[in-house]
């Protein structure tokens, strides 16, 4: 049986704070596992990630190293050793 990827998944403004600033890093084989696992990891994620039916919130970007995943192939996009995950709440306001 072939070993999982082990990937990094950082989190970026106010959800890092639910992560008290750390990084996870963690076995995935794609962005749906990296997203699970970080919600594994810090539960108060779950709510702020996805919407009640289970998707991604419209406001969450969610990047494979650089690309971001509704430009790849959403959260079945593969994952390798040693890829990032970054989650990054939306940024809005204005002057």
């Amino acid at each position: 049986m072939a070993r999982m990827p082990r990937v990094t998944v950082l989190l970026y403004g106010a959800y890092a704070e639910f992560a008290g600033g750390k990084k996870a890093v963690i076995d995935a084989a794609n962005v749906r596992e990296a997203l699970d696992a970080a919600v594994a990891a810090y539960p108060a994620l779950r709510e702020r990630l996805r919407d009640e039916h289970g998707a991604i919130r419209q406001h969450v970007n969610v990047f494979a190293n650089t690309e971001e995943m509704r430009h790849l192939d959403g959260e079945q996009t593969a994952l390798r050793d040693g890829d990032v995950v970054h989650i990054i709440p939306a940024v809005s306001g204005g002057i």
